[in-house]
């Protein structure tokens, strides 16, 4: 139930785990000899066909892909049969490995995202950048980047109290233990928590295909937003704040060098101090040269990879623009 829960609610989780086991693991040997001994009678029913992924860490064990193998030998693993699958997922580190069972499969996916711009933030990506910028239920938000609409979108779920895993069962309620009618219940709590979405939003890309996948998303998501095709350059009355500004702009390896870029920066960082004095503004960005040319006192609040590139979440206040 506690697995259940984590995969319909949690907003950052990239994935919910359940431990089957701790055991010795110092040869391939001694690993499959351990996991003959576990009794799965909880975790998978007869005839349930289940995968295994492994991964190996400063161990004797070299190759996850042998490992994976003798789990799957040593727990008598089918491949295929009626049911959905089920995933394990077996750690080797030094002399011990663990092996789980995948409680909640990938919760970035909420099922209302089909449609995507260039360079999207995964759903689960965008709602820990709006948790580490600070940003709360009411306060304002301005995406003038939007792309197909993750952060607006991740936020507006947030204020309306909706958890974000309504549409994906997950495989934990599959597994022979899970309570018969829990996930239903689970499921009308939720639906009945959800509240109406208060707040100050703008959506907004000059792109008009990135608009048009923007809207399809927030429909489906069933938030109350109006993304319209507009230059981040272009006036927006927006409130006095205080406010956020989140972005996600252009950079290397996808746009062009990080170098070329100066120019795009200074005159978003324009446009906000015009638009945004006095706002908090976090930007996801390779490179905190190019992030200071968006707000003044810059930090780096944390790094991560996206689609493969390696950035830094940067954060500053904008600051007003000089009077001439």
């Amino acid at each position: 139930m506690d697995a259940a829960g984590l995969s319909l609610w949690s907003r950052c989780a990239t994935r919910i785990l359940l431990r089957i086991a701790d055991v010795p693991a110092a040869s391939l040997q001694q690993l499959e000899t351990e996991l003959r001994r576990l009794d799965l009678s909880t975790i998978l029913r007869k005839g349930q066909p289940a995968t295994v992924k492994a991964a190996v860490h400063n161990a004797r064990i070299r190759r996850a892909d042998v490992a994976a193998k003798k789990v799957a030998a040593a727990l008598k693993l089918s491949r295929t049969g009626r049911m959905a699958p089920i995933e394990l997922l077996l750690r080797v580190e030094g002399r011990r490995a663990t092996l789980s069972v995948d409680a909640s499969g990938l919760l970035h996916k909420r099922g209302y995202r089909k449609a995507t711009a260039k360079a999207p933030l995964r759903e689960n990506l965008a709602a820990s950048v709006l948790r580490a910028a600070g940003w709360r239920p009411g306060v304002p938000l301005a995406d003038p980047l939007c792309g197909s609409g993750t952060f607006s979108i991740e936020a507006a779920l947030w204020a309306q109290e909706a958890a974000p895993g309504l549409e994906v069962r997950p495989p934990v309620t599959r597994l022979p233990g899970f309570p018969k009618g829990a996930w239903e219940e689970l499921l009308g709590e939720a639906k009945r928590s959800r509240s109406d979405q208060e707040g100050w939003f703008h959506t907004a890309d000059r792109d008009a295909g990135a608009v048009k996948a923007a809207n399809a998303n927030a429909q489906r998501a069933r938030v109350q937003l109006s993304p319209q095709q507009q230059d981040v350059r272009d006036p927006v009355d927006a409130p006095p704040g205080p406010g956020l500004v989140v972005l996600n702009p252009p950079y290397g390896h996808r746009v062009g060098e990080n170098a070329k870029l100066a120019g795009v920066y200074h005159s978003i960082g324009g446009a906000l101090k015009r638009d945004y004095p006095g706002w908090r503004m976090v930007a996801v960005c390779p490179d905190k040269a190019l992030a200071g040319r968006l707000a003044k006192g810059v930090e780096e609040l944390t790094t991560f990879k996206n689609g493969g590139v390696r950035v830094g979440l940067f954060s500053g206040t904008i600051a007003a623009q000089a009077s001439r």
